[in-house]
């Protein structure tokens, strides 16, 4: 029988751990659970849930800071943020239903545990870029504070963005403090069509290194299914005022091709379908992968693949790809999203030095190897 432990203080996280430590007992440490099966299977007794850790504890709107506790949801997080003008930049998606669950559900812990980030990464930073401290318990049942309120507020090792994105499997996080940013007061997206996956590329590159920014640029090819063609999708973001300078300097580079504007809300609309991945409906029965490539190889890799689904995320740097056949890469990193383990890794296999190193920041933080075992395949 599983133990389940759901605590509210940092005092019982700390004793839950340490108890299992003493027994060496491997804990699953997890929020909500919604993206629980990102990673390895694991092989655990007990589970320790943070979603008690629900709460904003401090907000500060003209200081652009939040600090919040890791059960804080998503979708009321964003809302909140919203009456205030502003955002997490780093676009956080909801991969909830892509993984069996309903959406709205996810917690910022997950987003933060797993270093989660959206069609804005390419230009805004992921998620971890946008931590500013944390505050936990080690796999030596020791509470740590580490970072700060502040940008410049950086000593020794940036623990904070250590571990983020780590799955859990170097400590349990309480609370995060995160930079946020103003919320856009307008977005226009222009969808070009007709475009091969090698000149949605090249087009895309173009428009990435211009000096007209950009915060999205994706492609989704033609559907032959339901007869839709291929959309290169580009959004422009800011003050009203710009947009239509930006925009004009940017179907300037688009040229003759065909092509359409989508005011705000259609822009939204589209966007967070490219965000969250499940509006594209990916085969259920292949195994989905998340591909960061050079977007010179993005093209390269469908061409090896022929995968029965795929798009292009963050100017060509991101594809999703579903596939029978683990990724082959010249460069970049895979993470299996979804699909038939049937042993098939969850992200490339390491070379020797970057192995060592993940485990000795294991051991440095968990030496007993109880938080969240294999689950990154240390």
């Amino acid at each position: 029988m599983t133990e389940n432990y759901s605590p509210s203080i940092i005092k019982d996280v700390s004793d839950i751990i340490s108890d299992h430590i003493v027994r060496e007992c491997p804990l699953d440490i997890r929020t909500n659970g919604s993206l629980i099966k990102l990673g390895h299977p694991m092989v655990t007794k007990s589970a320790l849930s943070l979603k008690n850790f629900n709460q904003i504890t401090l907000y500060e709107p003209e200081e652009l800071v939040i600090t919040l506790g890791p059960g804080v949801n998503l979708t009321e997080l964003k809302s909140t943020l919203k009456d205030k003008n502003q955002e997490l930049r780093f676009e956080p998606p909801d991969y909830g239903p892509l993984l069996g669950n309903l959406a709205g559900q996810g917690s910022i812990g997950g987003i933060i545990g797993c270093n989660l980030s959206g069609p804005k990464r390419f230009m805004a930073g992921a998620a971890r870029d946008f931590i500013l401290g944390v505050e936990g318990v080690s796999g030596y049942g020791h509470g740590f504070k580490a970072g700060g309120r502040v940008v410049k507020n950086v000593t020794g090792y940036d623990v904070s963005k250590l571990v983020t994105g780590a799955y859990g499997t170097l400590a349990g996080l309480t609370s995060f403090t995160l930079k946020l940013s103003p919320l856009a007061e307008a977005e226009i997206s222009i969808i070009v069509h007709g475009l091969d996956n090698v000149e949605a590329i090249k087009l895309m590159s173009k428009i990435a290194i211009c000096p007209f920014e950009t915060s999205g640029l994706a492609y989704v090819p033609e559907n032959i299914s339901t007869k839709k063609s291929s959309l290169m999708v580009v959004r422009i973001e800011g003050v009203s005022a710009s947009l239509k300078e930006r925009t004009d300097a940017i179907l300037k580079i688009i040229g003759s091709r065909s092509f359409e504007i989508c005011q705000s809300e259609e822009s939204k609309i589209i966007w967070k379908a490219i965000c969250d991945v499940e509006p594209f409906n990916p085969p259920t029965n292949i195994p989905l992968w998340k591909i960061s490539v050079p977007p010179s190889q993005a093209a390269d890799v469908i061409a090896k693949h022929n995968p029965d689904f795929y798009y292009f995320d963050w100017a060509g740097g991101l594809i999703w790809m579903s596939s029978n056949d683990i990724p082959k890469l010249k460069s970049g990193a895979f993470w299996l999203i979804r699909g038939p383990n049937k042993g098939l890794p969850f992200t490339n296999q390491k070379d020797p030095v970057t192995k060592a190193l993940m485990q000795r920041v294991k051991n440095s933080f968990d030496p007993k190897n109880i938080l969240n075992p294999k689950r990154l395949g240390i």
